[in-house]
């Protein structure tokens, strides 16, 4: 009996233990859960900070670096390192002030020495491909002949010839600015982690895992709310989805973020929130137009005069995108707005005329990135039942990234959907692309795009210096863009802002979101 009594006694003092340490644990885990300064834990379906051999390291979105020109509330240049420019009257010299007193992350000072460096550095890398966009000296600052660091910490470029929209070409991804200590200056490659000079740094990096952010408290503008910022990689929008139902993560961020059908799904919970904003992306259908059927420009006219753009918005993309029928994304200060236009007799005809009432087989190239993404299968499909009316029996083959790239360099393919960004504000990059006959997207997706006017305009360009005539020039080119498409495009993107309501100032930018305002609700 004795042992029975000293049993129940040493059991209650175990269970009175375990009691008062599970509430010592609960205490600790309150205390945490009410620190402000906890870290964010946020994904995005890529690795944002791709590393040492990509022109940028990271996305700007990250907010680790940032340009001399920036792009204001108003979607046009502004001033960020560079606080204000001035030009000669030819236009072919450009003097920017720099703004003093800011440091990179490293302690080096930013100044016109470090901006001659990364001028330098654009050099070396040029071409140099990004999992953002490509970085060519010779397409964002053409015709540069000299960069030079003048007293005042003022920074010149001269040009050969004239270039009147210089700033429109500079902002963002077009002037990025570095420590000159944290690249190799022969090849450009990056020796340490990116030291740029803005609200965060990296403090760690593990390649397709995460990306560690910590706020940058010597950042000369305002400091980031949050002290630590983790960035994971997912590259499954079902597992992002699940992740943030159990939140293990608060939000995401980049592009495809969370498909439109689980941010539908996901904002029915009331713990969670969607903001809206515009995007750079537009969906396009890219044809191969060096053999038949798309060899002849009446079937890429019939393909895009059957497309129901509104259907593939409304029942795909819930409503979270923009049906358009203009090859110039609406985030760009150029673009005008111009509606798709759907005439199933038209596209009919234009397709019976090239075919002559015959059938033809083609080959519908399907990224894997779409589907991880966004609704591409459901879309495609949807596209593959439409193209059928024209007299095109799609097959539609899923393919990675790599293997689209090969099939469009030996031109084993007939279409392909897929994404184009806006890297900067100056239209004529892309124009130039898809619409001269050597432009790089014409030849690498063999488009076999060759439209007289549109050449005679693009090399008109050059010779314009005014914005309101270049602004002319933009506006012919978008509306042969819709009589000679170059590419179909399909609808423009939104900047979906998908968060927990446990942050706050989750809100979208035109490329990215105010990560530097996010905090945990107080």
């Amino acid at each position: 009996m004795r042992n029975y009594y000293l049993y129940k006694t040493a059991l209650r003092l175990f269970i009175t233990l375990s009691i008062m340490v599970s509430l010592a644990g609960c205490s600790g885990n309150t205390e945490q859960l009410n620190d402000p300064d906890r870290e964010i834990v946020l994904a995005a379906a890529r690795d944002l900070t791709p590393g040492d051999k990509d022109p940028y390291y990271t996305s700007s979105i990250l907010q680790v670096w940032e340009p001399l020109v920036g792009i204001g509330e108003d979607g046009r240049p502004a001033p960020k390192l560079a606080k204000r420019w001035e030009h000669s009257s030819d236009y072919t010299e450009w003097i920017f002030e720099l703004a003093e007193g800011i440091k990179f992350h490293d302690g080096t000072p930013f100044n016109a020495a470090a901006v001659v460096k990364n001028f330098e550095r654009y050099r070396n890398i040029t071409p140099r491909v990004s999992t953002f966009y490509l970085f060519d000296i010779n397409k964002v600052y053409p015709n540069l002949k000299e960069v030079e660091a003048m007293e005042g910490n003022k920074v010149k470029l001269t040009f050969s010839q004239p270039f009147s929209t210089l700033i429109y070409s500079m902002t963002n991804f077009g002037s990025a600015m570095f420590s000159p200590y944290c690249f190799d200056s022969s090849t450009g490659n990056f020796s340490t982690a990116a030291s740029g000079t803005g609200p965060f740094k990296i403090a760690n990096h593990v390649a397709k895992q995460y990306t560690v952010l910590e706020r940058n408290d010597d950042y000369y503008g305002g400091k980031a709310k949050a002290k630590t910022i983790r960035i994971k990689n997912i590259p499954n929008a079902e597992t992002r989805y699940s992740a943030l139902k159990a939140e293990e993560i608060m939000g995401v961020l980049d592009i495809g973020s969370l498909t439109p059908a689980l941010t539908s799904e996901l904002i029915k919970d009331n713990r969670f929130a969607v903001a809206i904003g515009k995007s750079t992306i537009t969906h396009y259908l890219f044809c191969n137009g060096e053999k038949a059927p798309f060899n002849d420009p009446r079937m890429i006219r019939a393909v895009s005069l059957m497309i129901n753009r509104d259907v593939l918005v409304k029942n795909f993309f819930h409503g979270y995108a923009i049906p358009t029928g203009n090859f110039l994304n609406g985030a760009s200060p150029f673009s005008k707005e111009i509606k798709p236009r759907r005439n199933v007799e038209e596209a009919k005809e234009l397709a019976n005329a090239v075919l002559k009432g015959q059938k033809a087989n083609i080959t519908f190239l399907l990224p894997q990135y779409g589907i991880d993404r966004y609704p591409y299968k459901e879309i495609t499909e949807f596209i593959q039942a439409e193209l059928k009316e024209l007299g095109l029996n799609a097959s539609i083959v899923i393919m990675d990234w790599a293997a689209i790239q090969d099939a469009r360099a030996t031109g084993n393919y007939d279409i392909i959907i897929g994404t184009q960004g806006l890297p900067n504000l100056e239209p004529a990059i892309l124009f130039k692309n898809y619409m001269k006959r050597t432009g790089s997207a014409n030849m690498q997706y063999r488009l076999g795009y060759n439209n007289d006017e549109a050449e005679q305009l693009l090399d008109q360009l050059d010779a314009t210096l005014e914005i309101a005539d270049r602004a002319k020039i933009y506006d012919w080119l978008q509306d042969i863009s819709v009589e000679s498409p170059p590419c179909i495009p399909l609808f423009a993107d939104m900047n979906l802002a998908v968060h927990s309501k446990k942050i706050q100032n989750y809100e979208p930018l035109l490329y990215g979101i105010t990560l530097d305002k996010i905090e945990w609700v107080k």
